[in-house]
């Protein structure tokens, strides 16, 4: 194992998208989506999709104002315009869409963005079929970094206080996925949070080669575990995301190449179908 002094470096999310159904779900959704945001000092565009037409309440649009006075960081009732001294810049739009997937992915080719913020649902066998995935499919077209926060998962952010609860971080790696990246990826947003106590569990199905080849930030108050396990890659991520009662799952993930591929989806999919706390998808 190389440890090195924890980088400086940025959260590299500075354009962030998080599409919104107005739900209570889509809130745990919204309030990670204006974290990173303050933490990144960056663009937060809120996209919500109407399937036939404009819906008449659009000014109960997220708001994200008393959201930013209730975590102290702006003064009750200020202004619109009070956002920008936060460094961080606030888009909404709106548009009528049949198909929520391809409305987000052409938006996204006319709008770039680094980070998607989706809430999900998380169905098995039939009930997939049944109910309409958006998440997954986006996050796949797109081949862009995603933080998906399942529903009913209050994830690690604090909603009253806005305060970071990133106290467990599961990193699954290999060596045909771009490990370092995960590493890196997880030290850059936990300093991004302010995460003094920080515990990361990394783990490798299969030999623990990969484990000796990455380098491991070091700081104060972080400590970087290795382990390596034998067993069905999937179950045993949900297995350790289960038992260390992680707050986040960190995984690299690639395109699908076959037709099982398809089907089944991913790891990462497959993955985010068992897990009870927010996953950061990133793509090679």
């Amino acid at each position: 194992m190389t440890t090195l002094h924890a980088s400086a470096a940025p959260l590299p999310f500075q354009r962030i998208l998080h599409p919104s159904d107005f739900s209570e779900d889509s809130h745990t959704g919204l309030i990670h989506a204006v974290k990173l945001a303050v933490a990144a000092r960056g663009e937060l565009s809120i996209m919500h999709i109407d399937p036939d037409v404009p819906r008449a309440d659009f000014e109960d649009f997220p708001q994200v104002r008393p959201l930013l006075e209730r975590w102290g960081l702006l003064p009750h009732g200020s202004p619109r315009e009070q956002v920008a001294d936060l460094g961080i810049a606030i888009k909404k739009t709106r548009t009528v869409a049949k198909h929520r997937t391809d409305a987000i992915l052409q938006y996204l080719a006319k709008h770039p963005a680094d980070l998607l913020v989706m809430a999900t649902h998380q169905y098995e066998g039939l009930a997939r079929w049944q109910h309409e995935s958006v998440a997954e499919p986006v996050a796949r077209g797109s081949h862009m970094a995603t933080l998906f926060v399942p529903a009913q998962v209050e994830g690690f952010v604090v909603k009253n206080s806005g305060q970071p609860k990133l106290r467990r971080v599961l990193v699954p790696v290999s060596a045909e996925y771009s490990p370092q990246l995960a590493i890196d990826t997880t030290a850059q947003l936990a300093s991004a949070l302010g995460c003094d106590n920080l515990t990361v569990i990394v783990v490798q199905v299969g030999d623990d080669h990969t484990l000796h080849s990455l380098h491991y930030p070091i700081k104060t108050g972080w400590l970087w575990h290795t382990m390596a396990c034998q067993g069905n890659v999937v179950e045993v991520i949900l297995a350790m995301g289960k038992d260390f009662d992680v707050d986040l799952i960190v995984m690299t993930t690639s395109k699908q190449h076959t037709l099982l591929d398809l089907m089944r989806g991913s790891t990462t999919e497959r993955v985010l179908r068992g897990a009870r706390c927010p996953l950061l998808a990133l793509p090679i």
